[in-house]
């Protein structure tokens, strides 16, 4: 390979970005996408300055035509020559191909030629880190050049020469890590590009969105094992039941929700499904002699085989927003379940509490908790009363039913109600002065003995709730003949 003086020497620590490349889906409305691959047969790109030794080298690939040439940042690919007889072309444009359209004429038109290649670029680096490159070929601390000259001479090894020639190492460390390749290479039955297909999408629901609920279904594709799934800003992902899931093992057709049951404001978030690798890695780049030219198989630049870093992911995303929650509202009538009215025996019976409720979610299934109070007092009655419901629409009634036992005539009770989705509270009502929802307990019968109460209201039952009727009575009975002698004595004296 020829190429001028040296562009570039080995940089300090190595920093790979992880690249996010999005497959945008709009929740509202939700638009789909099929299995998503990176980079794929078509793309442009920019191809930067070479890096490593003068005589091999690797070259950085960028998405996007960077602002400044001479400090484009991290890439999103990186290149190696797979035509060593043809000048390289740097800080120019080239585009993504598949092998089989590969322009030249070297060895490399072999499908098994590119088997061995796509072997080699899949075990070295930067497929690998230098760490775990270096423990592979058993060359720790491998330095970042000697790796990248292994590699460039193993794949040269294939496509231009077809024997292990006798080529001019600049280490020790290179050549150890050179025959680890191909002997692996030659021991592998070789890959194909379809080794190197990492594909994810994700697709969310057209359903308007709305704070308080499981925000979903946000359902995954991938042609890997699993998928990661993450949100930003963070919320916990859940099955359609509201169970917690793993969200580092997403398979393929799984459906994940946003949990966004103790959420009241509105808001947005953006949901992503990311697998490891890329589909880019094992295509080729086709390289113009002149930027915005076409290359041809007469007249092209040094053709590049593409691997990504061993850090690069493929990621798809979609991006989903929700209304504030509306808070349910209650409002009561508490009547006598025989006639209707707000009055009972004094012995007790049965009471209906009919909760009117706005706001609520149709299709999500709620708890109504009842408690009777006194009035008198606001202290509990220990009666209650459930219900479990789920709405067709967002306003409407339910009844809870309680059943007061002797015990507590002459009392005012208030019922007060909780309303309850998946165990959270939503709403509440507990007036303790709505005449709504209050009933009176009869007074026992004058002449009549209320039947003995049992129970925690035995005490107050038995010690006067009820108006002492005999009593005032034989009272007043008392205080008419007083009078009566009073008014004679009065006569008298005058």
């Amino acid at each position: 390979m020829s190429q001028n003086a040296t562009e570039s020497k080995k940089r300090g620590a190595r920093r790979w970005l992880k690249l996010l490349l999005v497959a945008s889906i709009l929740v509202m409305p939700a638009f789909s996408t099929a299995a998503y691959a990176d980079a794929p047969v078509g793309t442009n790109v920019w191809i930067g300055s070479k890096q490593g030794y003068g005589g091999t080298a690797i070259f950085p690939v960028y998405l996007q035509t960077p602002a400044d040439a001479s400090n484009p940042g991290e890439p999103d690919y990186w290149g190696y020559c797979i035509e060593n007889r043809v000048d390289a072309e740097t800080r120019i444009g080239g585009t993504v191909k598949d092998p089989a359209d590969f322009l030249g004429s070297n060895l490399f038109t072999d499908p098994a030629v590119q088997g061995k290649v796509l072997w080699v670029l899949a075990h070295s680096y930067p497929a690998l880190s230098l760490q775990e490159f270096g423990a592979a070929a058993n060359v720790a601390g491998i330095s970042r050049n000697d790796a990248i000259e292994a590699t460039q001479y193993a794949i040269w090894r294939y496509t231009d020469v077809g024997f292990d020639s006798a080529w001019n190492w600049e280490s020790s460390d290179s050549e150890t890590a050179y025959w680890y390749l191909v002997d692996g290479a030659n021991a592998a039955p070789g890959m194909t590009q379809s080794d190197f297909e990492a594909t994810v999408s994700i697709t969310g629901s057209p359903t308007v969105h709305t704070a308080g609920s499981l925000v979903g279904p946000f359902v995954v594709h991938t042609n890997l094992a699993a998928a990661t799934v993450t949100a930003d800003p963070a919320h916990a992902l859940t099955d359609a039941s509201g169970a917690a899931i793993d969200p580092s093992a997403v398979v393929d057709g799984q459906e994940v929700y946003l949990d966004l049951r103790q959420a009241t404001a509105a808001g947005a978030a953006t949901v992503s499904a990311q697998v490891p690798g890329s589909s880019a890695s094992g295509r080729i780049l086709s390289v113009p002699t002149v930027d915005g030219g076409t290359a041809t198989a007469a007249d092209h630049a040094q053709t590049l085989a593409i691997i990504a870093a061993d850090q690069k992911v493929t990621v798809a995303q979609a991006q989903v927003s929700w209304t504030a929650l509306m808070q349910p509202e209650l409002s009561t009538s508490l009547v006598d379940a025989a006639d209707g009215d707000q009055v009972l025996p004094s012995n007790g019976g049965t009471v209906i509490d009919r909760i009117s409720y706005l706001h609520l979610t149709p299709g999500t299934e709620y708890t109504v908790v009842g408690e009777l109070m006194r009035k008198s007092d606001g202290s509990s009655t220990g009666i209650t009363g459930t219900a479990t419901f789920t709405p067709l629409a967002h306003s409407g009634m339910v009844e809870v039913t309680f059943t007061i036992p002797a015990g507590f005539a002459g009392h005012y009770l208030v019922a007060f109600e909780s309303l309850y989705e998946s165990q959270v509270l939503r709403a509440r009502h507990a007036d303790i002065d709505d005449a709504a929802q209050t009933v009176l307990v009869r007074h026992a019968a004058a002449g009549a003995a209320a039947a003995p109460a049992t129970g925690p209201h035995a005490a107050l039952a038995n010690t006067g709730s009820a108006f002492p009727m005999l009593g005032w009575g034989a009272g007043g009975l008392l205080l008419v003949i007083a009078g009566l002698g009073l008014w004679r004595g009065s006569r008298i004296l005058r």
